[in-house]
């Protein structure tokens, strides 16, 4: 595989960094060398993804120039400025930030009857995906405009650009994002870009943990490409998307689903 994409020494800040996705980015991006700034909530998780990414390159990620962690909570404004801060002491600003926390749906969540949501489960999604994406732009926003550039990328879900009878709650806050995105893009151009990634069904353990094998059958009879995507397959786009070579790019959702959404 080819990893570089021009990201070598680029200072990316990844949110919900021990996830399924944000870790496969995290170890895509280690192997081309960029600078990191991983968010997480979980210990063991963070502990284990450093483990991971010093096997790639010891020493290069064994300095706090190359690699920080921060425990933050994205729908606190002021926790996501403290990891903004972090990032920039030890970094002397962010080249790019990669919104990846999400709030993880529970089977039960995504399969309630959309008319029945109440306030509390509406406002879940709602706090991590597109509250914490924003804070996560109101604070880097300032250093990449003092830069002179910088890329940001957002997280959503094809269920957002089409609609599902499943996850109410889930779609209305990735479809936010969108919205997000387009509305930000000619406020924030020409320093900074900001794009969005329209995921479909991607084989996680958070994914395959809410459907049953039957389920997932069903679901890649509708896909085109006849599977799951890999979450290494969404890294790579990533990737792309923050790289000098999308210079021209923004305020795009871009769909990654093999095929199943064309629009």
């Amino acid at each position: 595989m080819a990893y570089s994409m021009n990201i070598q020494g680029k200072r990316v800040v990844i949110t919900g960094a021990t996830g399924g996705i944000g870790s496969a980015m995290a170890l895509w991006l280690a192997r081309c060398r960029a600078r990191l700034a991983l968010q997480y909530r979980d210990h063991s998780k963070i502990t284990t993804l450093l483990k991971d990414i010093k096997r790639i390159d010891e020493e290069y990620y064994s300095s706090e120039d190359n690699i920080i962690i921060v425990k933050a909570d994205v729908s606190r404004y002021d926790d996501v400025r403290g990891m903004v801060d972090s990032t920039v002491n030890a970094m002397k600003g962010i080249d790019a930030l990669i919104a990846v926390a999400g709030y993880p749906i529970s089977r039960e969540e995504w399969f309630i009857d959309p008319l029945s949501i109440d306030d509390e489960l509406l406002d879940r999604p709602w706090r991590i995906d597109l509250k914490g994406s924003y804070h996560c732009v109101r604070a880097v926003v300032p250093v990449m405009k003092s830069q002179g550039n910088g890329s940001i990328l957002l997280i959503s879900s094809t269920p957002a650009l089409v609609g599902d009878v499943n996850g109410l709650a889930y779609t209305l806050a990735k479809a936010a994002v969108i919205a997000l995105v387009k509305s930000l893009a000619p406020v924030l151009a020409p320093e900074v870009r900001i794009n969005a990634l329209a995921l479909g069904s991607i084989a996680t353990d958070a994914n395959m943990s809410i459907l049953s094998d039957e389920e997932v059958d069903g679901m890649i009879k509708s896909i085109p490409m006849k599977r799951f995507g890999r979450a290494d397959e969404v890294a790579s786009t990533a990737s792309f998307l923050i790289s000098d070579h999308a210079s021209y790019i923004t305020g795009q959702c871009i769909v990654v689903d093999g095929g199943e959404v064309r629009i």
